[in-house]
């Protein structure tokens, strides 16, 4: 046969497969077998460049083929994957935006905690502390300076009345201690002073008694006055334990 001749039916054939549909000449179009036939000097050089670009194009498809699956595949964990990214920026967004403008929130906060009836005076003062040393050009740093100045007030004038009443309590104690050393103290006002006292309480503030019995003391001393009588009278304690249990009037004093 002449290689000429043979040269243009072998092109024919190809062009012939190429023309197949893709499952009829898969099994023989490869670069494989078009290396094979190009060694034997079949080809001219433009018909083997368009083959190999036909081969590698029919590859390339198959892959795109391929990777769009893989793609459709995936595309579902991809939607929720790029949800939680979004919902997690604008959350982190959201948090930015306190940051932005912390000398609006803060006043705000504060304005909130001044007029709240139940808030601490020490939280409010803090606050307020806060606020002016932070933004001392802020302008509302004026005001918050006299919220400042109004709960300082507040607080020393609380400091004072706690102060006033400790120093009332002192010497509301030290003037009964007096009374009771004088004995010159209401049936009544032995029974508050005395109660729940221990024995050895008695002993510090009254002295030892007339008589001791397990359960009960008596004092004959003129120790108070009979609302009923009228009488100078002492005292019997009885005790619960070796605590004050109650006490009432004693025998007459001499």
């Amino acid at each position: 046969m002449n290689p000429l001749f043979h040269r243009a039916l072998l092109a024919a054939s190809f062009i012939f497969l190429m023309l197949l549909p893709a499952h009829a000449y898969d099994p023989q179009l490869s670069s494989e077998r078009l290396d094979l036939l190009d060694e034997r000097g079949y080809f001219t050089p433009g018909f083997k460049a368009a083959a190999y670009d036909y081969i590698d194009t029919k590859k390339a498809l198959e892959k795109a083929g391929d990777d769009e699956k893989k793609i459709s595949d995936q595309l579902p964990v991809l939607l929720k994957q790029s949800a939680a990214a979004q919902a997690q920026t604008d959350a982190l967004l959201k948090e930015l935006a306190k940051y932005q403008h912390p000398d609006v929130d803060d006043f705000a906060e504060l304005q909130v905690c001044m007029k709240d009836p139940s808030a601490k005076p020490e939280d409010q003062l803090a606050l307020a502390q806060a606020f002016v040393w932070a933004y001392p050009s802020n302008p509302h740093a004026d005001e918050a300076r006299r919220d400042l100045e109004d709960i300082q007030k507040k607080l020393a004038d609380k400091q004072q009345a706690e102060k006033d009443a400790q120093a009332a309590q002192e010497a509301a104690q030290a003037k009964l201690l007096q009374r009771v050393q004088a004995r010159n103290l209401s049936l009544n006002e032995w029974k508050e002073f005395l109660r729940d006292k221990s024995q050895l309480d008695l002993l510090k503030y009254l002295g030892r008694p007339d008589a001791a019995h397990i359960d009960y003391w008596v004092y004959n001393t003129a120790f108070t006055i009979d609302p009923n009588t009228g009488q100078k009278v002492g005292l019997q304690i009885s005790f619960n334990g070796t605590r004050v249990n109650s006490v009432a009037s004693g025998p007459n004093a001499p």
